[in-house]
């Protein structure tokens, strides 16, 4: 049988047009493969997150506000200290607080029976005697303004000269507010959080007083102002101290993200804003550093690029990161090493002397855990220890200065109200606003810290705004 050219061009349109079946066919499929990969990697990446262990505040940096209701439930009765095995409640040698007598009352009421309560006769004619003193605390109502009229008196001298009385410095032309009033209203703004639309409501409601959100503005900004000097002595103190810790938090002024800065030590607190979240901003207030201080923080890089003295990373930042790992794979034994390496080098700082610490020995231990091959676990084992490398010199400083503290918890103390301001309160409106909260907000803590009372702090700085 003879293949004509038209034969052998008939197969050729065949098998070009089953090849190009094929090449479709093969397309079609690698468009298949695709989403089917792309699917895959999502329910890879879904079932991960649903195996892993849930991040709240007991095994991550997330905040207590941040956290599910069923995480906050469990944190009602989970912490990260072990167990005692002592009762609950006051130890032995804690000091309690109480109601006491008061030697000096202002005012004594008796208590007298008219009439037997079983016979009904008069009890007038028989004389008493005194079986029991109570006493109660109470704040007396209405509570009033003080309005004073200050007159200025002229005299003529018989020479002739004219002699006119003179006013007190705190007392300015016209009707103005006094220093009890700019601290009750620098008080309730900054430290007890409240709103200005309620702070009016409150001066009202308890004392009568009428004023306006804008008066409530004006009070707190010249309050600003009058304290600058003390705030520029507490952050003179914070330069000067030989342990200091710090730490930050996002805050919006006006809409725009800032970030609240704290650096603080046993004696002080200094807060601050700025835009930035990087060095720009502690070289806004620390720009030769703090070359005196041992800087306790988190691993936040821009501490470290501070000129210090040393750093000490925050223990209690690691502890919470070793219990996530340890929920995340409970067959290794790296995290739970880890952790209990940590917990012990607490323990013997509470427990000895600085001279008394094998610090060695400590050291020794915490490199042998860091020298374990973890490649076979998950890669946030990796990651954790590659940080611990990174930082190993300021894992346990605190073991060689009396004065450094393990965590960081006094720093997220101090600048917790902050949050708490911007949880009431919402946002500030200005920078004069912000401002006035972080200076108000450090001198209150650093009184505190003083055993002062806060509310006399503001008195003092109120004073100084009418006198001055």
């Amino acid at each position: 049988m003879t293949t004509t050219i038209s034969d052998i061009e008939e197969v050729v349109k065949v098998v070009l047009f089953r090849n190009m079946e094929l090449s479709n066919r093969i397309s079609s499929l690698e468009a298949e493969k695709a989403l089917l990969d792309a699917e895959n990697k999502e329910l890879r990446a879904r079932l991960y997150r649903l195996e892993s262990p849930e991040k709240d505040s007991h095994n991550s940096s997330i905040p207590p506000a941040k956290e599910s209701l069923k995480a906050q439930a469990i944190r009602r009765t989970r912490s990260l200290r072990t167990q005692t095995g002592r009762s609950t409640g006051g130890q032995t040698g804690h000091k309690g607080t109480t109601l006491l007598m008061n030697d000096a009352p202002d005012e004594t009421k008796i208590h007298i029976p008219e009439y037997c309560s079983s016979c009904g006769k008069s009890l007038s004619g028989i004389s008493g005697r005194e079986v029991e003193i109570r006493q109660s605390i109470d704040i007396p109502l209405p509570i009033c303004p003080v309005t004073t009229n200050h007159v200025c008196i002229e005299k003529k001298c018989t020479c002739g000269q004219c002699n006119k009385g003179s006013f007190p410095a705190h007392v300015k032309s016209g009707v103005s507010y006094g220093v009890n009033l700019h601290a009750v209203v620098a008080y309730l703004s900054s430290v007890q959080h409240i709103p200005f639309k309620r702070l009016t409501g409150v001066l009202k409601d308890l004392y009568g007083i009428e004023i306006s959100q804008g008066s409530v503005s004006n009070i707190l900004n010249r309050m600003r102002k009058q304290s600058a000097p003390v705030y520029e002595a507490i952050r003179h103190a914070i330069e000067e101290s030989t342990a200091a810790g710090a730490d930050e938090t996002g805050v919006h002024i006006n809409g725009e993200l800032h970030w609240m800065w704290v650096f603080q030590n046993l004696l002080a607190t200094y807060i601050f804003h700025h835009a930035s979240r990087g060095k720009a901003a502690i070289d806004s207030q620390f720009s030769n550093g703090l070359p005196k201080s041992i800087l306790v923080t988190d691993r936040h890089s821009s501490y470290f690029n501070m000129e210090t003295k040393g750093h000490q990373i925050c223990l209690a930042h690691l502890l919470r990161e070793l219990l996530y790992l340890g929920e995340l794979d409970k067959e290794q034994k790296w995290s739970q090493a880890m952790l209990e390496l940590l917990r012990d080098s607490i323990h013997q700082r509470k427990t000895k002397n600085i001279g008394e610490i094998d610090i060695g020995n400590i050291k020794e231990r915490f490199w042998v855990l860091m020298k374990q091959d973890l490649s076979l676990l998950d890669k946030k084992f990796e990651s954790l220890r590659k940080s611990l490398e990174k930082h190993s010199e300021h894992v346990f400083k605190f073991l060689e200065h009396d004065d450094v503290p393990y965590d960081n918890n006094a720093s997220e103390r101090s600048i917790r109200p902050l949050k708490v301001k911007q949880k009431v309160s919402g946002m500030f409106k200005s920078d004069n606003g912000a401002d006035a909260f972080c200076q108000i907000h450090s001198i209150v803590d650093t009184a505190r810290k003083n055993n002062q009372d806060p509310f006399i702090a503001l008195i003092a700085v109120a004073e100084n705004i009418l006198l001055g």
